[in-house]
């Protein structure tokens, strides 16, 4: 089994053993798997961890205390390296029943499905640095607590891959990969610039004929999934550039620092390709489309993965789509946990205690 293999499989046991095994063993699962000194980033508002105790006590206990009985499942697994690092990319749903409070968004004492994301660096046959993607606005949603406009795509649940299509934890396919990573960033460099914006219903970009004529675009709540590209050109693109028409990527430094802008992963396994920056993208907030917000006139930062799949004529079909939301919004001024620890705790007061006198 190839050493890429090995840490896919390394990454499959992690996320399947802390999800089954008892919340007190979380801690022995992820020395098991994971450097002591693992450095953990993951979705606003977690933010930054350094080492494997502290994302213990400020994701993971928090998180299996909110769903004590929750299973991972993973849609797909790609491994290969980048940059001379051996990294592992997942995405998957987490489901469970949502039995207590996670950062201020009151419990459905029901059954909860949320999107997540998972990728990481492996060295020596251990976890070394690990991003966490977590859909925390449907979380927000399935608990009663949607905090945008309706969404402009679908809200459901994203559909797994077909099955016997690759990208499982048992095998690795790295010549495939590498033609599925050389089409999908040919796609990505040839999407639309900011000087077609305002012709964008007859702009010619580069990236179309890259996508089947039934391509699936899977976003996260506030944005919703679509089909085709008139789908995604309605109900994301056009959306999305109307609101920040400046935005741009990062040119990284391939032999500077693993936490530099832009792609921290890109890499193919199979039919399949990812690729995620933390950031990978920054704009300005300029147009009043996107979630249906204001134009704010802020920069922010954005920390998004792409998942793609292609099909047998290399057409990208599928687009599974993770962003950090609640950080986007928070760069904007709009904290979307503050107020809704006050429905977790009616009792709580809404008033600052200050002495009058």
């Amino acid at each position: 089994m190839s050493v890429h293999a090995q840490n896919k499989m390394l990454v499959a046991r992690f996320l399947t053993e802390i999800a089954d095994r008892d919340p007190q063993d979380s801690a022995a699962v992820m020395a098991q798997y994971c450097h002591d000194d693992c450095h953990w980033e993951v979705f606003h508002p977690f933010n930054t961890m350094m080492g494997n105790q502290a994302a213990l006590e400020g994701f993971w206990q928090p998180f299996r205390t909110a769903f004590p009985d929750y299973e991972q499942r993973i849609a797909l697994i790609i491994g290969n390296e980048y940059e001379g690092r051996e990294q592992v990319s997942t995405w998957g749903q987490t489901m469970g029943t949502f039995d207590e409070p996670l950062v201020g968004i009151p419990p459905t004492y029901g059954v909860v499905i949320m999107k997540f994301g998972f990728n990481c660096i492996v060295r020596n046959g251990k976890i070394a640095k690990a991003y966490v993607l977590l859909d925390l606005v449907d979380v927000m949603r399935q608990a009663g607590h949607y905090p945008f406009r309706e969404m402009p795509g679908s809200p459901e649940q994203w559909p797994f891959p077909p099955c016997d299509t690759g990208t499982t934890a048992l095998g690795w396919d790295p010549e495939r990969g590498a033609e599925s990573i050389r089409i999908c960033r040919e796609m990505q460099m040839g999407l639309v610039k900011q000087a077609d914006i305002k012709n964008i219903a007859n702009s010619p970009s580069r990236h179309s004929p890259h996508w089947h004529k039934n391509m699936n675009w899977y976003g996260p709540a506030g944005l919703g999934s679509m089909r085709g590209l008139r789908g995604f050109r309605n109900f994301h693109g056009a959306l999305f550039l109307q609101a920040f028409s400046d935005r741009t990527g990062y040119v990284r430094d391939h032999e500077g620092p693993e936490d530099a802008p832009g792609h921290y992963v890109r890499m193919g396994d199979g039919r399949y390709a990812v690729t995620g920056g933390w950031p990978s993208l920054n704009a300005t907030h300029l147009g009043p489309e996107w979630l249906g917000l204001p134009p704010t006139g802020r920069r922010v930062l954005m920390r998004v993965a792409d998942w793609y799949r292609l099909d047998n004529e290399n057409k990208i079909i599928d687009n599974w789509v993770m962003m950090d939301v609640p950080h986007i919004v928070h760069q904007m001024g709009m904290d979307l946990f503050h107020d809704l620890q006050f429905f977790a705790d009616r009792a709580k007061p809404r008033t600052a205690v200050f002495d009058p006198v």
